[in-house]
């Protein structure tokens, strides 16, 4: 599970980022300032940080998100940065990258393309795994992909979130629920069959029986769970 540091003067925001990215199966901790954002990092080393570049409705008005990352780099964090602006002249985006500094995203911004970008600086900083290897079989979750000794099996776009959701969270019962908020984005009482075909479509990929399950389980009335070990 990665960790994400939020640093985000205003609460509303950074509210909806916090509950957002928790929904995605992030460790997420927030701060609204540059004292807030030392503290985490001590305690909590993050594994990127997104910071906005304008804080002057937090505690530190004075203090900018270049100041924050300067701090942040100053104090050992290597991780990946994403800077948060409204700004989006080439001297600032310059001023950030010289900062050291991995991406920029404009504001406004929709949430999936923040878990987009997060998910593209962690992978290339090594942080999101895309490879699992159950026995015979590969699931190469970057190129869609399940490897089987004798052929291969496509994965939609879906049914690539789904199963990666799933083995992130191995052994973790995930309601359908959960399943149709974090990956649909559907409101938790929507009545579906959404997850069962796909759980259906990812199954046969798979080559797992459900009456003996090798990698996802039913759990009757409830949702699904993955059970495979790597190796």
């Amino acid at each position: 599970m990665a960790r994400i540091l939020f640093v985000e003067d205003e609460t509303p925001v950074l509210d909806t980022l916090e509950r957002f990215f928790e929904r995605e199966g992030y460790d997420v901790y927030g701060g609204r300032c540059l004292s807030d954002a030392l503290e985490i990092t001590q305690r909590y080393p993050p594994d990127v940080a997104v910071i906005d570049v304008m804080l002057n409705e937090g505690p530190e008005p004075e203090t900018d998100g270049f100041e924050v990352c300067r701090a942040l780099r100053e104090e050992g964090f290597t991780g990946p940065v994403i800077f948060l602006t409204a700004r989006t002249s080439e001297e600032d985006k310059l001023a950030g990258f010289e900062l050291g500094a991995d991406d920029y995203v404009t504001k406004p911004f929709s949430l999936k393309e923040l878990n987009a970008r997060i998910t593209a600086v962690l992978r290339r900083a090594g942080g999101v795994r895309s490879i699992y290897r159950f026995g015979t079989v590969e699931v190469d979750l970057d190129n869609y992909v399940i490897r089987h000794p004798d052929a291969e099996e496509r994965l939609s776009n879906r049914e690539q979130e789904l199963l990666r959701y799933l083995i992130e969270h191995g052994n973790k019962v995930l309601p359908r629920e959960e399943l149709l908020t974090s990956i649909w984005k559907y409101s938790p009482n929507v009545t579906t069959r959404t997850v069962d075909t796909h759980i259906l479509n990812v199954r046969k990929k798979l080559r797992d029986d459900a009456s003996n399950p090798r990698f996802i389980e039913t759990m009757h009335g409830v949702g699904y769970r993955f059970i495979a070990a790597e190796g």
